[in-house]
């Protein structure tokens, strides 16, 4: 049943989702004097030479120093090492602010007047409201060979949001890689790749938020949620990456959040996870290669929010048990995962729930500039002593570069909801609307634009 129903959904589907540029700056373009394409595809999808960039701190494999084009400012001299602690320890800075900005939107269309999407946008054909959604303003650099920085503060429509104020403190032990610390506000590490790492949703792992999906009046738990974050991850012979953290997680204005999360991870084949060793690679298609890389993680989060439905504040325990994998081969990529959350108290009435999200994506470049794919995305609600919901999304469609930092796509979304929570899909990226009722809609097409500079 549920075979046919994608297969007859990807027949008319014809998206692409307008993914938002997160960590993909030109600032690290100017610093090492090189094109946004050393290290992305069509961004802010990575390379296997970008995600090693990442892994290591935002830095370059091997010694960084050596591939920085941008005049630095040295803080202090060389010699004040030697007598350390006596002297600070010297750092540098760039002579020109290492700041970025950019813009994303996008242009809806909604075939179906009647659709919960379109009725959302209070019943419009189309809607030229988020043509410009969101402004950012990234910073990216190191203040020395082992500490480095990221940030990126966000305006839209409801005020301004620091998403990221990151530290990496890098390569704390004699052993290359194998320590790093990481602190601020972020996301933590649950796979070996970016968390932006799509070319048509914004993140490669959906978001669930189940408190929010049952009508929380508070904000709601999610694995992807960027948090106030003390996390120690590292690589072991460029093949095998790990991290281990603790979180402030959500709400923490009504009890600081008891979050720990950790993540083991694999690769078979192709470029080490840390960029070392042979970086040759194909000159030509530099995201090309043939491997396979499966990470699994555990997430503990204890939070506290107000319950709409029985107007108090409850504590939510969560577990959550998931896998990824993704497997390249030359220009096709298959990313696939499944996370399972078990909550105590998450319904409207305080009940337990199980939820579970699982996502597929293809992809294959045709164009070192183009890149069609197509991507599913499956929720389940299993209240205690109820009956189980489902939402099931199908994206399909390309993203294109019209230049290194000016990016298009053009989305669709055919979404099928067989019931829904108090609170709608939209906590899950749905669009369709609370019902008893099984539902399939063609929600909308949207063209996006994003760039940077």
């Amino acid at each position: 049943m549920r075979a046919s129903l994608i297969g007859c959904l990807l027949v008319v589907a014809v998206v692409l989702l307008p993914a938002a540029p997160a960590q993909a700056i030109p600032a690290f373009a100017r610093k090492y004097g090189t094109s946004c394409q050393t290290c992305h595809v069509v961004y802010p999808k990575l390379t296997p030479f970008g995600e090693a960039f990442r892994r290591n701190g935002f830095k370059f494999p091997g010694r960084d120093e050596d591939y920085i084009k941008q005049e630095m400012v040295p803080l202090g001299q060389d010699a004040y090492r030697s007598v350390f602690p006596n002297a600070v320890w010297p750092g540098v800075v760039p002579t020109s602010p290492p700041l970025a900005l950019g813009f994303n939107g996008f242009v809806g269309f909604h075939p179906d007047k009647s659709s919960a999407a379109a009725q959302a946008d209070n019943g419009s054909r189309l809607t030229l409201g988020s043509l410009i959604e969101e402004a950012h303003l990234w910073a990216g650099g190191s203040f020395s060979e082992h500490i480095s920085y990221f940030g990126e503060l966000t305006f839209a429509d409801g005020g301004a949001e620091i998403e990221h104020a990151e530290l990496h403190f890098n390569d704390l032990v004699s052993a290359q890689h194998l320590v790093n610390v990481y602190v601020g506000k972020g996301a933590p590490t649950l796979t070996s790749f970016g968390a932006h790492s799509s070319y048509i949703a914004d993140a490669i792992m959906p978001t669930l938020s189940v408190t929010a999906l049952y009508g929380t009046a508070s904000g709601s738990f999610n694995v992807l949620g960027q948090y106030n974050l003390v996390e120690v991850n590292g690589m072991a012979n460029g093949r095998f990456i790990y991290s281990v953290g603790a979180t402030s997680g959500e709400n923490i204005d009504a009890r600081t959040a008891e979050n720990v999360h950790g993540h083991l991870g694999f690769k078979l084949g192709g470029m080490r996870l840390d960029g070392e060793g042979d970086t040759t690679g194909n000159a030509e298609k530099p995201w090309a290669e043939t491997a396979l890389t499966v990470d699994v993680f555990g997430y503990h989060s204890v939070s506290r929010y107000t319950n709409a439905g029985l107007m108090m504040d409850l504590s939510d325990r969560a577990n959550v048990l998931g896998a990824n994998a993704r497997g390249t081969g030359g220009s096709f990529e298959i990313n696939a995962g499944v996370y399972q959350e078990w909550h105590d108290h998450a319904t409207a009435t305080g009940g337990a729930v199980k939820a579970l999200a699982e996502y597929e994506e293809l992809s294959y470049i045709v164009f070192p500039w183009l890149v069609p794919a197509v991507r599913l995305e499956w929720a389940s609600l299993l209240p205690d002593g109820g009956s189980r919901i489902t939402d099931l999304k199908i994206l399909a469609g390309a993203a294109a570069l019209v230049r290194p930092n000016l990016k298009l796509t053009l989305v669709g979304q055919v979404e099928h909801a067989d019931g829904a929570p108090e609170g709608g899909w939209g906590a899950a990226g749905g669009s369709a609307a609370p019902t008893a009722a099984s539902v399939t809609e063609l929600e909308s097409i949207q063209l996006g634009v994003a760039f940077a500079f």
